[in-house]
């Protein structure tokens, strides 16, 4: 009886614990991008098992890296946490990739309703055949809208749950300058068809912007991920390799070779840092990207630090 009280109580403790993680606005601004994204799995317990799997990770790099590198690597820390920032990171990429796909098309799908409706069609209709078009993710969130109006909702509750539930800033100013034009009887198809010549407009200056900014972009990728890592992999092989020699004579010990060999890799990491957030301003314009960019710069900078140490190391231990 008291077994099954107490795990009565248990169970009772985990699930006031559950309920005040869900309650959190954080969390629950998280489970909307894996709703968005269909991802089904509540929120914490996803966040749970991304660090569960970054915790496995770090050991699994760790034991590698006891084999393969004799010296302090911060190898087991960088995979530990670039793992978390992948996978937590996850159903924020996913849902802002998504959002792009329907910013990308929203014009198209507004120069179609903008013909249905200069043919005399209703709103409806337009929405509908919107929603039998293909145009991926943009064609489900106008369903839902559809779907609302059947339901017995107008115009502008179901286009304002759209835009709300797309949560883009352009999607929004577009939907509420679509709702005002209907409050001032305009005539609607004009005003959609000079919206969506307004959005191929932005779309064609976002793609220009990329195509002219790739030069710099695959710069901070060589520079971040290989050139920086090689030149102070080269530095770090020199003093293993001349420590691992003559330690005596230089006053060198392990320590001290550790010590170095940290700020080496410190120094590695807040460079692919920087290189990350610049890389997702020059070719997105905004800094969210850097998420993905970030941690798979930094796993590729440790392999070619780790790769041009131990070469180098090998030919200057060689070469005396």
């Amino acid at each position: 009886m008291n077994l099954e009280n107490q795990d009565n109580k248990l169970k009772l403790l985990i699930h006031k614990l559950y309920s005040r993680l869900t309650s959190n606005t954080l969390i629950q601004k998280y489970q909307y991008w894996l709703d968005f994204g269909h991802i089904n799995y509540p929120a914490p317990i996803w966040i749970g098992a991304s660090i569960l799997t970054g915790i496995f990770m770090g050991i699994i790099s760790y034991a590698l890296s006891t084999i393969l590198i004799h010296e302090f690597t911060l190898i087991p820390s960088t995979f530990f946490l670039a793992t978390i920032i992948l996978l937590i990171g996850y159903p924020y990429l996913k849902k802002e990739t998504l959002i792009e796909s329907v910013e990308k098309n929203f014009s198209d799908a507004l120069k179609q309703m903008a013909d249905t409706l200069r043919a005399g069609d209703t709103y409806e209709n337009a929405l509908r055949e919107v929603v039998e078009a293909d145009y991926g993710r943009l064609s489900e969130e106008m369903q839902l809208a559809l779907r609302r109006m059947e339901d017995g909702e107008n115009l502008e509750t179901a286009l304002t749950g759209f835009a709300n539930r797309v949560d883009s800033e352009r999607i929004k100013r577009t939907v509420q300058i679509i709702l005002d034009s209907i409050r001032t009887g305009s005539s609607l198809s004009d005003i959609l068809n000079e919206i969506a010549e307004d959005l191929r407009d932005y779309e064609r200056l976002k793609e220009e912007r990329k195509a002219s900014t790739t030069m710099q972009f695959l710069f901070l990728v060589a520079a971040g991920g290989f050139i920086a890592p090689m030149i102070f992999g080269e530095i770090g092989a020199v003093i293993t390799g001349f420590a691992s020699i003559g330690a005596r004579e230089i006053n060198m010990g392990t320590a001290n070779n550790n010590f170095i060999t940290t700020i080496i890799q410190l120094y590695i990491i807040i460079e692919v840092i920087g290189s990350g957030v610049m890389m997702s301003l020059i070719n997105e314009g905004k800094i969210n990207k850097s998420i993905i960019y970030t941690p798979i710069l930094l796993l590729i900078a440790f392999i070619v630090y780790h790769a041009t140490k131990i070469i180098i190391t090998g030919m200057v231990v060689g070469s005396i």
